[in-house]
């Protein structure tokens, strides 16, 4: 990740990341007298400066080395921000998760209920049917027709029967009723365990996002003490003003991050270059042709569901002979209601609107208070009819195109880490840039993808 640029707002990517800056300093000013120096072993000390600067040779390679301790510290920027960036996606997941199981418990006990209910409701009619035989000496009032020698012998016989099977099936739906309970009531119980397991797993989820995001903004605070030091030691060994090597610095760094970018975007291209040479080999050999895009490395999600149902009466009673029931699975969550027509560029204006909003991965991430980073494509892609699944790593699956990153267009999704584990994901604006949910300072933004290069950038753009 580069350094902050001078005047120039610290950036804080998806999660806290926080580019080093130093003010510039009018050319006449004097450096700040009193600089606090970061513990660091790395760190040159004032004689060492001193020491440097006797010669042209011994202050070169001073300036190399200080070069060197800064983009080591940009790296370093960029590993803290990454696991900071995975701690807050792997809370905002558990989330989504917790939800799902909540709804599958919820649901599952209504069944439960409704079934109990039906139990109820049998038991009663076995009861009435039992008292009524009891009164009767044990035989319903039905049977006196037989013993009053009247009707035709055949017509008794079959009334007999039905009276019987209609006994029989009280008896049989009174079993299955009770079978149903049971079942239904485990499973409800299930569902509940899996939920409250949610909820733990949730809550530790946050700790560590909150522990993760708190460790990177350490070492943001450290990383800008260091530079603060060490822009001022380069500007005394070459003889300049910190706002000029302050300046400098930050040319090094987008040197350094557009140089990642190129690598990022042309290892997807050879990799493109080679599968379609594969492919041809394949074709003229007789074989199937392979495409030239990257395999489906992440399980498809599941089917979009249908919009939530208004409130309606208890369910009726379950069926005669249900097999037994196991837990509840958990429910895709339920993605907001798209807008009829509309396109990427609906889904690109939507999502730019909500530029400056809160990162918010509380409830779900998905609005309408503030979003998290697969939150915010989900809802712009909504606005434009398209239905994405809920996390990143689902976003990218269920594309129906994947091309190589030197192909992005604008309103394809760039996604970031190694699949099929993608941690976060952004819509690609053209010209190097993305508009994204960054993190709970920064909220959502544009940012240059350069600076983001180094991250785990995915080679492959998703396209809908």
């Amino acid at each position: 990740m580069g350094l902050t640029r001078s005047g120039r707002k610290a950036a804080v990517l998806c999660t806290a990341v926080v580019l080093f800056g130093a003010p510039a300093l009018p050319a006449q000013a004097a450096p700040a007298p009193a600089i606090q120096r970061p513990a660091s072993p790395d760190m040159p000390s004032p004689e060492d400066i001193a020491a440097a600067k006797s010669n042209e040779t011994a202050t070169a390679e001073e300036v190399t080395a200080i070069e060197r301790i800064l983009a080591d510290a940009a790296s370093a920027q960029e590993a803290t921000f990454a696991q900071a960036l995975r701690a807050n996606n792997s809370y905002s997941d558990a989330l989504v998760e917790l939800q799902a199981r909540q709804t599958a418990a919820t649901a599952a006990m209504a069944k439960a209920e409704a079934a109990g209910q039906e139990q109820d409701k049998t038991r009663k009619q076995i009861g009435q049917l039992a008292g009524d035989l009891y009164r009767n000496g044990g035989m319903n009032p039905a049977l006196s027709t037989f013993m009053s020698g009247s009707g035709e012998v055949l017509e008794q016989a079959a009334t007999l029967e039905a009276i019987s099977a209609s006994r029989s099936r009280a008896f049989e739906s009174a079993e299955t009723a009770a079978a149903a309970a049971r079942s239904l009531t485990a499973a409800a119980e299930d569902a509940n365990r899996a939920a409250d397991d949610a909820a733990r797993n949730a809550e530790a989820r946050k700790t560590e996002a909150e522990q993760a995001n708190a460790a990177q903004a350490k070492a943001v605070a450290d990383a800008k003490a260091q530079r603060t030091v060490l822009v001022d030691q380069l500007a005394q060994l070459r003889n300049t003003t910190v706002a000029l090597e302050s300046a400098r610095v930050d040319a090094l760094d987008r040197q350094r991050e557009e140089a990642r970018l190129a690598a990022v975007s042309a290892a997807a291209d050879k990799a493109a270059a080679d599968q379609g040479a594969a492919g041809r080999r394949a074709g003229s050999s007789g074989g199937s042709p392979i495409p030239a895009v990257p395999p489906q490395v992440v399980p498809a999600p599941l089917p979009a569901p249908a919009p939530p149902a208004p409130a309606a009466p208890a369910p009726g009673p379950p069926p005669v002979a249900p097999a037994p029931v196991a837990p509840v699975p958990a429910p895709a969550p339920v993605a907001p209601a798209p807008s009829p027509g509309g396109s990427n560029e609906t889904a690109i204006s939507v999502a730019m609107t909500k530029v400056g909003a809160p990162y918010f991965y509380q409830y779900g991430g998905t609005g309408p208070y503030g979003f998290d980073c697969s939150g915010l494509v989900q809802a712009a892609f909504a606005a434009a009819g398209k239905y994405l699944p809920r996390t990143a790593a689902q976003q990218y699956a269920a594309a129906p195109v994947h091309v190589p990153l030197s192909q992005a267009q604008r309103g394809d999704l760039l996604v970031w880490g190694s699949a099929p584990d993608f941690y976060h994901v952004a819509i690609y604006l053209g010209n190097g840039q993305v508009v994204q949910a960054l993190n709970p300072e920064e909220g959502i933004a544009v940012t240059q993808l350069s600076r983001m290069a180094g991250m785990q950038l995915y080679p492959y753009a998703a396209r809908y």
